[in-house]
């Protein structure tokens, strides 16, 4: 039904544009020579579709000017209005104001209004502007309301250069299709939309964008903030939190932020990503309250879908956090995000990284050359990951702990299964409910597993293989002023002198290591100690290493 009710839409539209007339650009006057200032007859052209009410507006080959402040080509409430570029036209920018900063934006599309398509324009400007400011290559004003939003959008085949800020924004639109739109040197984001919904973008290429090149933003307000032409915030997620959109093919090179960012979004899909840059994350998917070093506040974003991605140089693959890790407000970190087919290589500092979140499963990846780090997280699991040349470190609670309060830890319980990690070690802090099952670790340059502050943990089906590659530590694993942890079907494989397959370490009155359980655990070499307790005052007093 809903195929059927757009393509009645799509039907009606083209229909309506069939009926109105086809105007061309040099009528108004327009020299097309990229000397002239064209002003004037792109606000003549404009005023003709109003009246006529809608048509399409045809820009053949030539340069268009732009040397007035204000901007080049507005329409306000205007629908059925389609505008078209000729291979070779282009709109020139040339309007910066004599601070160096943004004088307008290219196109402007301000709403009510319906049925507008944009096809091969390009926007340029002659100069990049000193700084990040008004200034958007494509700038869409709606309202987050079915009654005076902008709906019905198809920009297609589009490109904007230098732009003063973002490449394109949507702000309070419906039922938008973007197809093959390329950003390169933006001051702002490449492609961002706030408050909009039912959004479908296919193909978008961003080159060193000055921020993110995709992002799908609402703002967070008590109540609901903003009107035409400014961004707004919304106090819960609804509809209006870009809520059934796509995003396919997506590609992101040179940026100075991230290739994608998502914040305080509802039912997002996104596929078919590739990003290389220095700066930022490949996707970042934050939230949280405004601080002092956070000038916006977003909801926790929820039913997120993000699969076959690629990312390499970045600082972080894929970051999922709360500015505040410290669980105080569920709307804030409580997402529900579900990420896979990921290949991450090569970032300066995390692979992947939680911090602050709950709600989080991700499933087949692989990454090289840097660690993971959960922090602070809940209810987040992990499947099928190959982690390489990098650690992972699993910290359930960020601050350390009065050892007299260890029964304070939340529960964290985080499962993970199918854990391979290469050239990397598996680190465990202040954690409770931690279940993992089918790991696999070799060629770790200490011990394989270090567990400390640890609580009511299992961990099942380990094969451990060539540690202590640094002979820093010589055990296998390491369990330090934890109780009540489970490992069941253990396989140490040492070609290093080890002390011991594991060391359970003793502690201070307050938090010593208790009651553990080895099951099944085999090592190689045949003569190597299979488990070394600490005794003394406060030492072991409970563990067993059972057949």
């Amino acid at each position: 039904m809903k195929t059927f009710i757009g393509a009645v839409c799509f039907f009606l539209f083209v229909s309506t544009a069939l009926a109105l007339p086809i105007l061309n650009i040099r009528e108004f006057g327009a020299a097309g020579d990229g000397i002239a200032d064209d002003s004037a007859a792109l606000k003549q052209a404009a005023e003709r579709l109003k009246s006529n009410g809608g048509g399409t507006l045809e820009f053949p080959a030539g340069t268009y000017r732009i040397g007035t402040v204000g901007g080049g080509l507005i329409l306000d409430e205007q629908s059925n209005v389609k505008v078209v570029f000729a291979d070779g036209a282009v709109l020139l920018m040339d309007n910066l104001l004599p601070d160096g900063n943004g004088g307008g934006h290219g196109i402007t599309v301000r709403g009510p209004a319906k049925n507008i398509e944009l096809h091969n324009i390009k926007v340029q400007w002659k100069n990049k502007a000193r700084t990040r400011s008004n200034g958007d290559g494509f700038r869409f004003e709606g309202y987050p309301d079915s009654r005076r939003t902008l709906k019905r959008i198809r920009m297609e085949n589009c490109q904007v250069l230098k732009s003063a800020q973002t490449g394109a924004v949507f702000m309070g639109c419906s039922d938008v299709t973007v197809r093959n739109f390329t950003i390169r040197e933006s001051w702002g984001d490449g492609l961002h939309f706030n408050a909009c919904r039912n959004v479908d973008v296919e193909g978008v290429t961003g080159i060193q964008t000055g921020d993110d090149t995709l992002a799908f933003v609402t703002y967070y307000a008590e109540k609901p903030e903003g009107k035409i032409g400014t961004v707004f915030s919304l106090p819960d997620l609804g509809e209006w939190n870009n809520s059934g959109s796509v995003a396919r093919h997506v590609r992101s090179t040179g940026g100075n932020a991230n290739g994608i960012r998502i914040s305080g979004a509802q039912a997002v899909k996104i596929s078919d990503v590739e990003v290389d840059s220095k700066v930022g994350c490949g996707i970042i998917i934050d939230a949280g309250m405004i601080s002092k070093i956070n000038l916006w506040q977003y909801l926790a974003s929820r039913n997120i879908e993000i699969n076959d991605v690629k990312v390499k140089n970045c600082n972080t693959g894929l970051y999922i956090m709360q500015f505040d890790p410290a669980f105080s407000n569920p709307d804030f970190y409580e997402f529900d995000v579900r990420c896979g087919d990921f290949q991450i290589e090569n970032c300066d500092n995390d692979s992947v990284h939680l911090s602050g979140v709950s709600g989080v499963e991700l499933a087949d990846f692989l990454t090289t050359g840097c660690r993971w780090r959960f922090r602070t997280v809940a209810d987040c699991r992990l499947r099928n990951a190959d982690i390489r040349e990098g650690a992972f470190l699993i910290i359930g609670q960020d601050e350390a702990i009065d050892p007299a309060r260890i029964e304070q830890l939340h529960d964290c319980n985080i499962r993970v299964s199918n854990l391979k990690i290469t050239h990397g070690n598996l680190g465990i802090q202040r954690c409770r409910n931690l279940g993992m099952h089918n790991l696999e670790i070799s060629g770790s340059p200490g011990s394989s597993v270090s567990v400390f502050q640890t609580l009511e943990s299992g961990f099942s089906e380990l094969k451990l293989e060539n540690m202590n590659l640094a002979e820093t530590t010589p055990f296998a694993v390491q369990i330090l002023q934890s109780r009540n942890i489970h490992f069941d079907k253990v396989d140490v494989i040492s070609s290093k002198p080890l002390t011991a397959a594991f060391e359970l370490g003793g502690g201070d009155e307050n938090l010593t290591t208790d009651l553990i359980t080895i099951e099944e655990l085999a090592v190689q070499p045949s003569g190597m100690l299979p488990v070394l307790s600490q005794t003394g005052p406060y030492g072991v007093t409970h563990w067993q290493n059972l057949p």
